[in-house]
């Protein structure tokens, strides 16, 4: 099948200027491609019969230059194709007009660990793991402070570099404990990367590069201690008064996390039990309770606090974001009623909520109760695995008989 073809002026196509495209047109047998060239001329301007454009356009030579030349290709496709008797198509000829171009090489852009990390930061957000989000957030913020941008890739990201990292947050002050966790959670996101296929494993500089730890201040309170600020005067009903009642609850529950004992419900109190699970962890925990935190709830329950909650700080518990936000600044404010109570009870220990778990601990060891039994009742598992699992079958009465001793010894 022998092909044929004009050019045309499209007059299906009018431009705001009145032009209209010119166009290479390819017929077959029962239908036609075509092709713009590339230039728009007015109607005037334009030869229907010879193809050509009329010398009222100021640019007919270079216009009609272009028309030449591609009438030229495509005469000669066609005559070599008639000569090797190879069928040709409309769109062999399209394409000797308007060739496709080579695809430019693209660059290779390598992944950003800040940009993965802020990525990490949104989706922990979204899945309802703030607290996470946050020390990711610190982290992944600290280090793009440190580099002054957020392009650095996983290969830059080298021992040396870690090196510099780590040595400029401690010469900014940054406790070393701090700064280990950063490197951490620096490690965690590049470990995750890895395992996503988007870094090779043979860029992970962290085989070589150690993370520094130190042995943190005690922070526990003695008996005794324990007791003055438990038998300490205080007006009632002020906030003074409440922080502390807080504190003692977190102690009377063996600890339990202060963003666990803030967010408790009354639906978590079954049957004289608090059953909770650790947000931390997601270790569940089912506490009896004792008659001193009985004692101090009464104050708080039945007051219609806001979604069902015992006690009455958070304002709701549905906007996890915000929810993490209030509970970072309640334990602000406890720790500095903390801190008021600890001068009043002449105790030279910056005294902070960690206390109330950490006090119970040592005072249980204080009143003879094995490690074994402390970490059950704290819900670590303390030892090698066969420890472990022995250790879940401590039956419940034989930590609620130490929690009811250990209260006993102070209050």
């Amino acid at each position: 099948m022998r092909l044929t073809f004009k050019i045309i002026l499209d007059k299906r196509r009018k431009s705001a200027d009145n032009t209209f495209p010119v166009k290479l047109r390819v017929y077959s047998q029962s239908d036609y491609k075509e092709v713009f060239l590339g230039f728009k001329v007015k109607p005037e301007e334009w030869n229907d019969t010879d193809w050509i454009v009329l010398s009222a356009n100021p640019n007919y030579e270079v216009f009609n230059a272009k028309i030449q030349t591609e009438r030229v290709k495509v005469q000669k496709l066609i005559l070599l194709a008639d000569l090797n008797s190879r069928e040709l198509t409309p769109e062999d000829l399209i394409a000797a007009v308007n060739p496709k171009p080579s695809e430019p090489k693209r660059k290779v852009v390598k992944p950003s660990i800040v940009k993965y990390g802020e990525d990490l930061v949104k989706s922990l957000t979204a899945s309802g793991k703030v607290g996470n989000a946050f020390v990711y957030s610190c982290a992944v913020n600290k280090l793009k402070s440190y580099v002054g941008h957020d392009r650095l890739t996983f290969e830059e990201l080298n021992y040396k570099k870690l090196t510099e990292f780590n040595n400029s947050m401690l010469a900014d002050g940054i406790k070393i404990n701090t700064a280990s966790v950063y490197m951490r959670t620096i490690r965690a996101i590049y470990n995750k990367a890895i395992k996503e296929g988007i870094v090779p494993s043979t860029s992970y500089p962290f085989t070589a590069f150690r993370i520094k730890n130190e042995r943190t201040i005690s922070r526990t309170l003695t008996l005794q201690e324990f007791k003055s600020i438990v038998c300490l005067e205080l007006p009632a009903n002020t906030p003074i008064w409440h922080w502390r009642n807080y504190f003692l609850l977190s102690f009377c529950f063996i600890g339990i996390n202060f963003s666990d004992l803030l967010t408790l419900k009354e639906s978590n109190i079954v049957d004289g039990r608090v059953m909770f699970r650790r947000m931390k962890t997601g270790k569940i925990y089912s506490i009896k309770m004792p008659e001193k935190a009985i004692e101090i709830l009464k104050v708080y329950r039945g007051k219609n606090n806001p979604d069902g909650l015992i006690l009455p700080v958070l304002k709701q518990t549905k906007d996890l974001v915000k929810l993490k936000k209030d509970i970072w600044q309640a334990i602000k404010t406890c720790n500095e009623y903390l801190e008021r109570i600890s001068e009043k009870c002449s105790i030279e220990k910056g005294i902070t909520t960690y206390y109330a778990r950490y006090s119970w601990a040592n005072i249980a060891r204080s009143l003879g109760y094995s490690k074994d039994m402390i970490a059950e009742a704290l819900g670590h598992e303390y030892g090698n695995r066969v420890t472990g699992i022995y250790l879940d079958n401590y039956d419940n009465d034989v930590i609620d008989s130490m929690n009811e001793k250990v209260i006993a010894s102070v209050m």
